[in-house]
């Protein structure tokens, strides 16, 4: 998918992002909790990167559990870095705004988190098994990668399951499946969970692992020790 398209596929959803993806993603405000759980559990002055930041949902819960640390929220979309602004302005002085495409541009350096929450299924394959050497060699020693996002399943008949569960669960929400999943096979390029941590591995990355999964979507760690 084009540049200009991601960038208007996003600017329609940033005003009412948070409540579409409770009815897009099953268990959005649950995977909360897990995501704040995994962060550090020791408040340190994090330097963190929110990749594909859309309106700072992930960073909320870095500032309520890591007060002292610093975000720098990545977006492409500028309608979405304007939510983020607005959405955490409380927090003024301790977070930054970078309008990039994580694909091509610099994502900066020296970070001791990185989270990436549904944006990295927008790379192709070969984009994504390349940039997880960029991630690995954008964080200092310890730091952790965190990653939500949607996947497939290694065994196709599963895959096809996991479709339909996922395109029922829109349905019950009010929301137009057939719709949501043509976009999706548009511009999504998701990727088994072994792909992904194998990639991982192979880019320097240690302790992956798989905290939650349902239907096409799970949320990883990975470590850089």
């Amino acid at each position: 998918m084009k540049q200009e398209q991601i960038k208007e596929h996003f600017a329609k959803q940033a005003d009412e992002y948070e409540k579409l993806m409770v009815k897009l993603v099953p268990q959005y405000l649950e995977q909360h909790k897990i995501i704040y759980n995994l962060l550090p559990s020791e408040d340190k002055n994090y330097r963190v990167l929110d990749l594909g930041c859309g309106n700072g949902i992930l960073s909320e819960l870095v500032f309520q559990k890591l007060p002292h640390s610093y975000v720098v929220g990545f977006d492409l979309t500028e309608d979405m870095l304007n939510a983020f602004e607005k959405k955490l302005s409380r927090h003024s002085g301790k977070f930054e705004l970078k309008s990039g495409d994580f694909r091509i541009d610099s994502i900066g350096q020296e970070y001791d988190i990185i989270l990436a929450g549904l944006t990295l299924h927008h790379m192709t394959w070969q984009q994504r098994k390349a940039f997880y050497k960029t991630l690995y060699s954008s964080l200092n020693k310890g730091g952790i990668f965190l990653a939500r996002d949607i996947i497939i399943d290694e065994d196709e008949n599963i895959m096809k399951d996991q479709y339909i569960y996922w395109k029922d669960f829109m349905k019950l929400h009010g929301e137009d499946p057939e719709l949501w999943y043509s976009k999706h096979i548009e511009k999504d390029h998701p990727i088994t969970l072994s792909d992904h941590f194998s990639w991982l591995r192979e880019a320097g990355f240690s302790k992956v692992a798989c905290h939650w999964r349902l239907y096409n979507f799970a949320i990883t760690s990975a470590e850089k020790l």
